[in-house]
């Protein structure tokens, strides 16, 4: 049974049971009312823009009433586009997508949403580990299968095995803070973690930065996440959709351009307890390129790593790519 199949018969439960999608009744004077699903609130590139572009008017300028709803993961975000409680999905797995897709999923991929591995691997400083090399033969966490950091543990093996040295010894663990205590406990030799979390203890000193995804020449110019959206929210309303990723493009473009005042809307926005300095260097990792909605780059790899990671069993059709990955609702021009 396919590892999206679960989510699936729940996304047609609630279909038959008829919950449609928020943007398809309640629009009045212009406004069309849009639910979006994102994965984590706290993240820079899930949270932030949004609280951005709220704050900021963008979304209502674009004749948008956008409300949110904060997912456990990515297989929660797709569930909820797949089954029309929301009507796009925000930084969600490509190759989740893309098994979503092939199971017979209402959904489309109509945008990217990061573009590049935007996570860095760490160890502690008597670890013996100063860089991906070092990772060979090593214990190294990540999130899930076909998830971003998965994705960059299997490169580095690539990378590594190609010059005769022995792959990571890969296991599951969680998110940021599972590898911060895994690596400290001992449990692991290596983790990652994901801009701004545990810089601070990588600036101190209390760990070491070992590798960096912006390193990983093949996943360099890929959309390693994408943005997903319901069929018939697509079909119902094609402009919102478009004016949705003009105004999360405009976010982004005010949050490079002030990097100062973004800061203080993410803390105020989040509760995050990390200091305000350490929030600052997340501008030092990422790049505005890194998170636009055009083009989405890499399909020939995101489809190929569908495959070896088991969501789909067959490569797609060329029609079933030309449904699967619509441009038509990127926004032109975009950073």
């Amino acid at each position: 049974m396919s590892r999206v199949l679960t989510a699936l018969t729940l996304g047609a439960v609630l279909l038959l049971s008829g919950c449609g999608a928020p943007g398809q009744s309640g629009a009045a004077d212009g406004v069309t009312p849009m639910g979006i699903a994102v994965s984590n609130r706290t993240l820079f590139s899930t949270g932030l823009p949004y609280y951005v572009a709220q704050e900021k008017g963008f979304f209502s300028d674009a004749g948008l009433d956008v409300s949110v709803t904060f997912t456990g993961g990515g297989a929660e975000t797709v569930q909820a586009v797949v089954s029309g409680s929301s009507d796009i999905g925000v930084e969600t797995s490509a190759p989740a997508a893309v098994g979503a897709f092939v199971e017979g999923a209402p959904i489309r991929i109509v945008a990217a949403s990061t573009t590049g591995l935007d996570l860095v691997w760490f160890a502690k400083p008597d670890s013996g580990i100063t860089d991906q090399r070092g990772l060979a033969g090593k214990s190294v966490g990540y999130s899930a299968t076909g998830g971003s950091s998965h994705i960059g543990i299997l490169e580095i093996n690539d990378l590594n095995t190609a010059q005769g040295l022995p792959p990571v010894d890969a296991q599951v663990i969680g998110g940021p803070a599972d590898q911060f205590t895994a690596v400290e406990t001992g449990q692991i030799d290596a983790g990652w973690t994901q801009p701004p979390f545990f810089l601070a203890e990588i600036e101190d000193g209390t760990l070491v930065e070992v590798a960096d995804g912006a390193d990983l020449d093949r996943y360099r110019d890929v959309a390693v996440r994408v943005n997903i959206a319901n069929d018939r929210f697509l079909t119902e309303h094609p402009d919102a959709a478009r004016a949705y990723f003009q105004a999360v493009d405009r976010s982004f473009d005010w949050i490079f351009d002030n990097p100062d005042e973004a800061v203080d809307i993410w803390q105020r926005s989040t509760d995050l307890d990390i200091e305000r300095e350490t929030l600052l260097t997340t501008f030092d990792y990422l790049q505005r390129e890194n998170f636009r909605t055009a083009p989405l780059n890499g399909q020939d790899v995101i489809l190929e790593d569908a495959l070896k990671f088991d969501f789909i069993t067959e490569e797609l059709t060329p029609e079933q790519e030309q449904q699967l990955f619509d441009s038509s609702y990127q926004t032109e021009g975009a950073s």
